[in-house]
Parts: structure tokens; sequence; C-alpha cells
């Protein structure tokens, strides 16, 4: 079947209409994120952090490119590329998971936040040579690929990188690897079946609610996506400085912002336990400050 394009375009207008709006109820979904995202205004304090570490790692990346790379006179590491490509990654999947849950899907963006998460850790651990960035990828120099022996390698990988980082061989208090493995079960809780959102059609199953489709503000749900958030945007900015490449920094004032950012991230993080008594706050920054043990005077160490 084929239709010419302005028949394919006039049959869907046809059908679309509401109130005399072309296509009138879609826009019901961006009223709805546009009183979303004025919601989320209320927290001030996580917008400017947030904003502030985004406007922190473009500068970065130019100071890279201006200041960094005309010093460099050597070829740098095979994996600095790669962990480049990481962390630019990373940081984009921190800024479209923000801008899902600003407009009104805190639990979908949650879900990327696990994946970085994941890929931070792996990153450090990188950085640190408990594993290294081939065998992250799944990859064994000199030998052809396998895909089965590939995908082996990286879960065998990914295995001891968790347990030197989160788990029974981390050295980290049992508190903190107990609260690590919860926020790991919540994760795929989300994740593998959206069972945290399934929450919000409770009332419409007994009877009492239109069923919930139009982005709506709750405070649970933006508040669990704004701790994650802050929570790995600070593990990303501790690997932030070893973008430099080795022996090479980038001069004041640099330095002091990242040490600014950094202090807020762990004042923020850290108010769950002050502030709500929630141990989750301090158990990140138990785990940030041993696992990521990184500072604006870190430079790729590969």
């Amino acid at each position: 079947m084929s239709i010419p394009p302005a028949e394919f375009q006039k049959r869907l207008d046809s059908i679309s209409e509401h109130e005399s709006v072309p296509y009138g109820r879609a826009h019901l979904i961006f009223d709805a994120e546009a009183e979303h995202g004025q919601a989320i205004l209320q927290y001030r304090g996580y917008l400017s952090l947030s904003d502030a570490f985004k406007c922190f790692f473009l500068e970065t990346v130019e100071l890279l490119n201006v200041s960094c790379r005309p010093q460099v006179k050597t070829p740098l590491s095979e994996f600095y590329g790669l962990f480049m490509q990481g962390v630019a990654h990373s940081f984009q999947s921190l800024c479209s998971a923000e801008r899902i849950a600003v407009n009104g899907y805190p639990l979908h963006g949650y879900t990327i936040l696990r994946n970085t998460f994941d890929s931070l850790v792996l990153s450090s651990a990188c950085l640190q040579k408990i594993v290294d960035f081939y065998s992250v990828e799944g990859v064994t120099p000199g030998k052809p690929l396998d895909l089965a022996a590939a995908k082996k390698l990286r879960k065998s990988t990914e295995f001891q990188a968790r347990q030197a980082m989160t788990g029974a061989a981390s050295g980290l208090q049992q508190a903190t690897i107990d609260e690590l493995k919860k926020l790991d079960e919540l994760f795929d809780l989300e994740t593998h079946g959206a069972r945290l959102s399934l929450t919000d059609s409770q009332e419409w199953l007994r009877g009492k609610a239109p069923l919930p489709v139009l982005a709506t503000f709750r405070e649970r749900s933006f508040a669990m996506f704004m701790n994650r958030f802050s929570e790995v945007a600070w593990m990303a900015h501790r690997l932030l400085p070893a973008v430099q490449p080795p022996g090479i920094v980038i001069p004041e004032p640099w330095p002091e912002k990242w040490r600014i950012i950094d202090e807020s991230f762990q004042i923020m993080v850290n108010s769950l336990t002050e502030q709500l008594g929630k141990p989750v706050g301090a158990a990140i920054v138990e785990f940030v400050s041993k696992k990521f043990p990184f500072s604006e005077k870190s430079t790729f160490p590969l």
C-alpha cells in the first residue's frame, strides 16, 4: 500500500483535531510537562548544583582543548581515548536523564542513571588498575573477536570490579555495602518491569482515580531521581580530573572550581543523613570518597 505524502498527512490531520486545534490532545501532554517543570523549581539547591556541574564539565572540555592538548608532545595511552569516550557518554546520559525527569518522567530518567552508575564504577576501577579497559569491553588484545568469549569476559570483569568497588572485597563498612545493595535492588525494580512506577496506578486500580497518563508532579518520584542524580553526578565529577593528560594540569581557577563543586555534592548527598536521618547519604559519602579517590590534582594514570 502506498499513499502520496500529502494524502498521508491529510488523513492523520483529519482524525487528530480536538476542540478545533490540530492535534489538540497532544497539547495536554505539553502543558502537563510545562507544569511539572514549574513544580520542580522549588528544589533550587539541587538545580543550582546540577547546572554548576554541567557548566564546569563544559568548561573543562574547552580548557582541555585550548590548554592541555597543545602541551601533549608524546602519544597518549590507548586507554585515554576509551576513558574520554566513557566520560562524555556519562555526561550526556546525566543530561538526558535530567531533561526527562524535569519534564515529568522522573522514574524514566531514574532508569538511565542505573547504567550510568555502573559505567562510572567500571571507569574508576580501570583508573585504579583493578580491571582494565580492554576487559571491560570484552577485548583480548592479539586475539580475534569471539562474541561468546567477549560476553563472558565482560561479565567476569564487571563482577570483579563490583566486588572490589561495592561488594565484599571493597573494604567499605558493611552498612555502606548494604545501602549500596539496596540502591542496586531499587534500580532493578524500576529498570526491569517499572515496578516503582506502577505504584502510581494504585488509585486507578481501586477505581478511585483516572488512569495516570499525563505528567504529574509527585514529590516521592522526583526526590528519588534527584537524590540518585546527585550521587551519580558526583561520581562523574570525581573522575573529571583524569581528563588531564599525564603531567599536564589545567591552571587556576579550574582547581578551585572543582573543589567547590565537589564539596557541594558532598553536602547535598550527606544531607539525606544529616537532615533526614537516612543512612544512604553517609554510605554514598564513604563510597565516593574511598572508591573515587581523585582530586583536582589527579591526571590520567595509565
